[in-house]
């Protein structure tokens, strides 16, 4: 993968604590790592919606649906 350098800021004492648990060395792939996890779980939120949308719709419609079909077999 093509990194590249970018400047964040970041309040010092979450700073300190990345340090102080991961090291000085690690800091770039931990902050990779934390936020490769956060826009996944955007994406599942993101994606269990439109599924909630989609089966709101699909029921909406069998319930349409419904009385068309009942009317048919009397």
């Amino acid at each position: 993968m093509h990194t590249v350098r970018v400047n964040i800021s970041l309040p010092e004492e979450l700073l300190n604590e990345i340090s102080r648990e991961i090291g000085p060395r690690k800091r770039s792939r931990f902050i990779t790592q934390a936020i490769a996890r956060s826009l996944k779980e955007l994406k599942d939120q993101k994606l269990a919606g439109e599924y909630e949308e989609a089966a709101s719709e699909i029921s909406r419609i069998d319930q349409d649906l419904e009385g068309a079909v009942a009317d048919g077999l009397d």
